[in-house]
């Protein structure tokens, strides 16, 4: 196993990890002490080498290492070069004084959509994240304290001169960069957008959480004004793959939009619940593009080309400008520019005669992006790509060997396969749990059944894909073909994703990878001794036989067709809608992220389309901080009184470090997600100078939801009830309400008259045990039984969810009346 160029590629990989993550000052700081740290080790073991193989042992470890230094010092160098427009200068004392501004933009990827915005009386759209690099930027003051600002940047009223951007006032401040950022815009105008497109458009900055691979983010409400068109052979691979979409309508869904996911990695039209399906049975490698679809292209292409006259070197030619072409086609994801470095590498060596060692390709191949692109070093879809990589070269080959002893001779192929598949999950356990994405228990057998369709749907797709700009026949009949093997991966993903505890549970960040780390050696030793493996095989039953006696004891939570969950998160409100396979509206996240997190586990809720919060008090959005950067989430909703000021400040900063938009609603508002709609309809006009100002400006909407009616009405006190008749906004957005969900958990602030005019089947309280304001109150508990309203109460009856009966009637399900049943 030759890993001389292995040193080297972790050491620029480490280094630029550092200073991408930290700056290249700490960065500088932490690599002295890893060096410093390392000289006695490398000492003892050059001693050792020297006593034993004088000379020869000696000059490889000190060649070990000046290569280890090197690498370190050139990653921290080029991450650190590379990041200083982003970290420091202009835009960075911009964004962190939240600065409204004109930009000029280069679009380097495709929009890819992050939930809808709010669809108010003046309509609205989707939004879209839009990849892009800043070249130019333009203020119309100075911000206070960019007076030292970098040398390319022009400042006192100097006027851009590339077309869009355009008037800084005198003071101001125009700069030429060149800094990768994150648009966040509505759909409108933006989302046909190709890349290298160039555009101009004014934007709110703001600054990225730490460790982000881009320098800003920008905040855009409008379209974007073009300055310049894209490269022509960026025209041309979005034509290409406008025509996969265009001959993938032959298929039913969901094979239609996942079959250009699979080609192209164009996931635009891929239905989100089989999205959910592939991540949790650990098949979402398959869309995104991964390296499989390279090695399948080119050994198609080479077999097919063995069969003429070409010779080796043409064959290489070939080969390359094939990849080339697949990477702009496909867009360079970290894994795609992954697999197309080591595809070239391996071209120039058949080319020039010289046999491929895939090792020492990987760690070129390692060394060679993160110094040309040193934001690959923090991408965890690069990580990924190689720990799967290394895993197949290192480990595979002797699992395999070992399990095709094992086995009859005609089920040797199913030995290469589980090897590969095994060696390429376990390699990136580590990173997966490290980004909160559990443990999955399928994918190892899943990725077994999926890969036979691999194959057929790539070479497909590739013909689809090279035949569409000619002719619209062949290509719809190549994807009707491969129709058939996406049927296979449809039944695949959502076979294992419905296994009972497919996905387990495991700490995120470091310390999960850490436990990840530290347990797989262990378990992989354990398993090389027959006693062990019967020991693992013993407690690996042992836990599978316990995880199937829990969930069949529980398998009535949630009931069967439940509308709506109140979660038990103590003193809070939490309410779930279910908004289709795996997606949830949330409305309110409670006090306490574990209870939430437990919550939506058990509900299967694995994204977000919407998150409303009714008004900032803690006890309705605490628990946020669960969700956002650990689930996908569309956008969080929120009323126009930003109150508390404290929690609003926590809130934008959370959201703009997970990356999601916050949308300013009120009365007239409205949001459809699957089967669910959702209408705002309160407050009618702000209300200031009552006993509780948030409170009293509490967003209250309708849910319409399964043939049900549904009042949310948050902690609305008296006050904002009252307003609420008085406009007729209930009657004006249901004939009648089915169920209520009880304002401000019950307290004794509740205007009876609304209570009257609800007229509702049903109710839900959601309260915290024990609670010091002694919710709910004796009196509204007395006004819902006058009422004839039978309800449910959080504190004592746990989560409750609303289902209808099959004569159209409501009814609560109680969970823990339901498990004691």
């Amino acid at each position: 196993m030759d890993l001389r160029l292995a040193v080297p590629a972790v050491a620029v990989w480490g280094g630029a990890a550092l200073a991408g993550r930290w700056g290249p000052s700490a960065a500088v700081l932490i690599a002295a002490a890893v060096i410093g740290g390392m000289a006695p080790l490398v000492g003892g073991a050059l001693l050792v080498a020297e006593r034993g193989r004088p000379g020869t042992g000696r000059r490889g470890w000190l060649a070990a290492a000046v290569a280890a230094v090197a690498g370190l010092a050139a990653g921290v160098f080029v991450a650190g070069v590379g990041g200083q427009d982003g970290r420091s200068g202009v835009l960075a004392q911009l964004a962190a004084a939240r600065a409204t501004v004109g930009v000029e933009l280069v679009v380097t990827d495709d929009p890819h959509p992050i939930g809808g915005g709010l669809a108010g009386p003046a309509g609205g759209s989707g939004n879209v994240a839009v990849p892009a690099r800043l070249v130019v930027l333009a203020t119309r003051q100075r911000a206070a304290g960019t007076r030292a600002v970098a040398s390319n940047a022009a400042t006192a009223g100097t006027t851009a001169s590339a077309g869009g951007v355009t008037g800084a006032a005198p003071g101001g401040v125009v700069a030429r960069l060149d800094v990768p950022v994150l648009v966040l815009a509505p759909g409108d105008g933006w989302s046909g957008l190709l890349p290298s497109t160039r555009v101009a458009v004014d934007a709110r900055l703001e600054p990225p959480r730490p460790g982000d691979q881009v320098g800003a983010v920008l905040f855009v409400r409008g379209p974007p004004r073009p300055v310049a068109g894209p490269v022509w052979y960026q025209r041309v691979a979005g034509r290409m793959r406008a025509d996969l979409r265009a001959a993938a309508s032959v298929l039913p869904q969901p094979a239609r939009g996942l079959f250009p996911g699979l080609v192209d990695g164009d996931v635009s039209a891929l239905d989100p619940g089989l999205r959910d399906d592939f991540r949790a049975a650990g098949l979402t490698h398959l869309t995104a593009v991964s390296g499989g679809n390279v090695v399948i292209l080119t050994g198609a292409l080479l077999a097919a080309m063995r069969r003429t006259r070409v010779g080796v070197r043409s064959r290489a030619l070939w080969a390359a400008a094939t990849i080339v072409g697949f990477v702009v086609i496909a867009r360079p994801s970290a894994s795609v520019l992954r697999a197309a470095a080591m595809g070239l590498l391996a071209a120039v060596a058949t080319g020039t005669g010289r046999r491929a060692s895939v090792l020492p390709a990987l760690s070129a191949t390692v060394a060679v992006l993160v110094l040309a692109y040193p934001r690959l070093a923090l991408s965890a879809g690069f990580a990924l790509s190689v720990l799967a990589t290394a895993g197949i070269v290192i480990v595979a080959p002797g699992w395999r060997d070992r399990l095709a002893r094992r086995l009859p001779p005609r089920l040797h192929w199913l030995a290469d396969g589980a090897a590969v598949a095994a060696a390429a999950q376990l390699a990136c356990t580590p990173v997966i749990a490290w980004i909160g994405g559990g443990v999955s228990l399928v994918a190892i057998p899943a990725n077994v059944a999926a890969a036979v369709a691999v194959a057929p749907v790539t070479v497909l797709g590739v013909v689809a894909l090279a035949v569409g700009p000619v002719s619209g026949g062949p290509a719809r009949l190549a994807a009707w073909l491969a129709g058939w093997p996406c049927r296979w991966l449809v039944l695949v993903a959502r076979t294992a994703a419905d296994v009972p505890g497919a996905t387990v549970r495991w700490p995120g960040g470091p310390l999960g990878a850490l436990a990840a780390l530290a347990a797989l050696p262990t378990a992989l030793a354990a398993l090389r001794r027959p006693r062990g493996r019967r020991v693992c095989a013993a407690a690996a039953t042992g836990l599978l036989l316990a995880r199937c006696v829990l969930v069949d004891r529980l398998a009535g939570w949630p009931p069967p067709g439940w509308l709506l969950v109140a979660c038990d998160v103590g003193q809070g409100d939490a309410l779930v809608l279910a908004a289709g396979p795996g997606a949830g509206v949330l409305v309110d996240a409670g006090p306490d992220p574990g209870a939430l997190t437990a919550c939506l586990h058990d509900l299967g809720i694995r994204r977000l389309p919407v998150v409303l919060l009714t008004h900032l008090h803690a006890d309705h959005v605490d628990g946020l901080s669960s969700v956002l950067g650990h689930l996908p989430v569309g956008e969080v909703l929120v009323g126009p009184l930003h109150q508390p000021a404290d929690r609003w400040a926590a809130l934008r900063a959370e959201a703009e470090a997970a990356g999601v938009p916050l949308v300013e609603a009120g009365a007239g508002g409205s949001r459809a997600v699957g089967p669910v709609t959702l209408q705002i309809i309160g407050p009618v006009r702000p209300l200031r100078g009552t006993d509780s100002d948030p409170n009293n400006n509490s967003l209250i909407s309708v849910a319409h939801t399964g043939g049900l009616t549904i009042l949310l009405a948050g902690d609305a006190e008296h006050e904002e009830q009252r307003q609420l008749l008085t406009a007729g906004a209930v009657a004006a957005a249901a004939p009648r309400i089915d169920v209520l969900k009880v304002a401000h958990h019950g307290s004794a602030s509740q205007d009876a008259g609304l209570l009257g005019a609800s007229g509702a089947q049903a109710a839900l309280i959601s309260v915290g045990a024990g609670n010091q304001y002694g919710h709910p109150a004796p009196g509204t508990l007395a006004a819902l039984t006058a009422a004839g309203i039978p309800y449910a109460r959080t504190d004592t009856d746990g989560a409750t969810a609303v289902v209808v009966t099959p004569d159209g009637v409501p009814a609560l399900v109680a969970r823990r009346q339901h498990q004691d049943a």
